[in-house]
């Protein structure tokens, strides 16, 4: 395994690359020197090609990285299988910790990848989720079809102007396998290689030529039945696609993984977040090994330097000293979680390396009944819910995604919205821990939206 500092070479590398290229390029003072609605058409054409040169750049090294830790990874399950034989508890333990580590790293150059997707979608997260369906992502780069993949997106990336990002380099992207900026649209490409798939393909480009609709009958009727399993599987992909794209360009359609009507509505307040803390609390390690704050008496955030993780323990301690209704996370895990990504925060980028580098410790803790208290008092009526009710919530597949602390959910009712009770998802959790956005805009953004109007 490579040296935490040749990491940490690396990942700075490709992250200058994925973020920063056409500033080095080009400078910053030209750059910011006229406000992008008044650059002309050779100034913007030049900075887009600089964006794209350093995202291609990016996503070749990074295929380099998870391909070198996926086989690594192989080899260190082999020895784990060997020492478990063997009951070989101190190299069995210390593997164990190795593969922690490696799946770390291959999880933070994904959540690089990630951060491109994310601008490849306008930076809106809301569409980011879209491409998400909830299916294991974490095959191996050499077990799928990369090689057709890279051949492909080199082609299209030879084009200064355009940019195609390989689906399998990410954690999040789940439809299609290449996510495409060409003319400033986004699409997707499905690869579809071998004998079968052809045939499948010049079956449906014959159907839609003759404006037939491409039915499971007509498939099962063309095809054997293992043919006709894998035209169907195609078609709910190209569906997906579709559906997916359709969202990204209208802000409305059929929602790829639920399969039901969904509208984006877009917030008409300005999201506040809470960034500027971590800043302050690094300045606090400058003079010490650890930093703390809580913010509207509900987010509690410790920072922590390598001599100080013993302290890490305080907040869960605090917490569970005051409350029993709370979370704590490591906030390293935001390269696991679908969200706004860590590269496009407002923070110095070599505190953004030394946290995914485990340098310093984020942990933040989240209490659940004054988040109650304060979603009550900005005028959202929030209880909870009673173990009875969470459990029938929890059969509904629509609610799949509620949050649930020691067995309850939490209730919602939103004034001017059409639904009478709202659950609090994971998907608001994540915004406050991950996007980094105050509860309260949270609650007075929920206040905000009319769906009357």
């Amino acid at each position: 395994m490579k040296p935490i500092e040749e990491h940490r070479e690396i990942l700075k590398k490709i992250s200058d690359f994925a973020y920063a290229n056409a500033i080095t390029e080009i400078g910053f003072d030209k750059i910011y020197k006229v406000h992008p609605k008044d650059w002309d058409e050779t100034f913007q054409n030049n900075f887009i090609s600089k964006v794209h040169d350093g995202f291609k750049k990016a996503q070749k090294l990074v295929i380099d990285e998870i391909l070198y830790y996926q086989n690594l990874v192989r080899e260190k399950k082999t020895e784990l299988k060997e020492y478990r034989r063997v009951k070989d508890t101190e190299n069995h333990e210390r593997v164990e910790i190795e593969l922690q580590i490696i799946n770390q790293r291959v999880s933070t150059f994904s959540h690089i990848m990630d951060g491109l997707a994310w601008q490849l979608l306008g930076g809106q997260i809301h569409i980011a989720r879209r491409f998400h369906i909830g299916e294991d992502s974490s095959k191996f780069l050499d077990s799928s079809n990369i090689e057709h993949a890279i051949k492909v997106a080199d082609n299209i990336n030879e084009s200064p102007l355009d940019f195609a990002l390989i689906s399998d380099l990410t954690n999040f992207i789940q439809i299609g396998d290449i996510l495409v900026k060409k003319n400033n649209l986004v699409g997707t490409i499905e690869l579809k290689e071998g004998k079968v798939n052809q045939e499948i393909k010049n079956f449906f480009r014959e159907l839609e030529k003759d404006n037939i609709p491409i039915t499971d009958k007509a498939l099962d009727d063309k095809f054997d039945a293992k043919k006709a399993k894998q035209a169907k599987r195609m078609l709910r992909q190209d569906l997906r696609a579709e559906r997916a794209v359709q969202v990204i360009n209208s802000d409305k359609g059929i929602d790829p993984a639920t399969e039901k009507p969904i509208t984006v509505y877009t917030p008409t307040m300005k999201t506040v977040g809470y960034q500027q803390e971590f800043v302050k609390l690094s300045k606090a390690l400058q003079s010490k090994s650890w930093a703390y704050v809580v913010l509207e008496n509900c987010l509690h955030i410790g920072m922590y330097k390598e001599e100080g993780i013993a302290a890490i323990p305080a907040i869960e301690e605090i917490l569970k000293a005051q409350k029993s209704n709370f979370i704590v996370i490591d906030w390293i895990s935001i390269t696991h979680n679908l969200s706004e990504p860590i590269f496009v925060k407002p923070l110095p980028p070599d505190f953004i390396i030394d946290i995914l580098t485990g340098r310093v410790k984020v942990i933040i803790g989240l209490d659940f009944d004054n988040l109650i208290e304060l979603f009550n008092e900005i005028g959202i009526e929030t209880r909870w819910l009673s173990t009875k009710q969470t459990a029938k919530l929890k059969q509904k597949s629509n609610n799949t995604g509620m949050r649930i602390v020691n067995n309850r959910a939490i209730s919602m009712k939103v004034p001017n919205l059409k639904e009478t009770e709202i659950i609090i998802g994971d998907g608001i959790i994540s915004k406050i821990l991950y996007d980094n956005i105050l509860p309260s805009n949270i609650a007075m953004t929920y206040l905000s939206v009319n769906e009357e109007e």
